[in-house]
């Protein structure tokens, strides 16, 4: 029986995803789950689509970065004099082979759902990429699921769960370890932070993976950006 993984805010950083994979030695008996914001910043979010788009057993969800790319590309009727904000879209528009595949990178990311549940070894673990508050609501606000940061600020999770979230770097969380950036757990243990900044490597930031079979985190980091 594989292991079950979690990582979030790749943003672009294609080769330390990759090299993660293999530090972990990701093989089909596992699962990975990926909170959101795979793209912008970095210079390999074909690389990280690619990956996430052919892998059965990765699961992604949606961040602020993909709903604000598909939010634009939907709606920006003039994308030369109105541009994307982040390099993904020139990097997408880059070469015929990206060109091509831009209609499934959108429709991919438009699809990803905003949050999961997953119950493993007695724990119900809710996964989002900024805040899971929403998920035991009625009303499901996508707000709250990919920009609210209060659960983090306030540190504290949910009686009963255990939240896995990203969004805040946890470089700038207070009390965190700063450099190297560290994933970050509540002091109530019932929220964790993954985002350990990835493309901000001179900064401390690391790609940080969290295996919740057996709570070891793994960290690999690009000190050149």
């Amino acid at each position: 029986m594989g292991h079950t993984y979690v990582m979030s805010d790749i943003h672009g950083m294609g080769s330390l995803l990759e090299e993660m994979l293999d530090k972990i030695a990701f093989s089909r008996s596992d699962h990975l789950y990926i909170l959101g914001d795979m793209i912008d910043r970095g210079t390999e979010p074909v690389k990280v689509l690619d990956l996430v788009m052919s892998s059965r057993n990765i699961t992604a969800l949606r961040g602020n970065h993909e709903d604000s790319f598909v939010d634009w590309y939907e709606n920006e009727a003039d994308k030369r004099k109105n541009r994307y904000y982040y390099n993904t879209w020139d990097i997408l528009t880059d070469s015929l082979k990206t060109m091509e595949k831009l209609p499934d990178y959108v429709n991919f990311m438009r699809r990803l759902p905003l949050y999961k549940k997953l119950k493993l070894d007695g724990n119900c673990y809710l996964m989002a990429h900024a805040s899971t508050e929403g998920v035991l609501q009625i009303w499901k606000r996508k707000d709250l699921f990919l920009w609210d940061s209060s659960m983090v600020d306030r540190g504290r999770g949910i009686p009963g769960y255990i939240s896995v979230v990203g969004h805040v770097p946890t470089l700038i969380i207070k009390g965190a370890p700063g450099n190297p950036a560290a994933i970050w757990h509540a002091p109530d243990g019932r929220l964790i932070d993954v985002d350990c900044g990835a493309a901000f490597g001179l900064m401390g930031g690391r790609l940080g993976c969290l295996c919740l079979d057996t709570g070891q985190e793994y960290y690999v980091q690009d000190k050149e950006r």
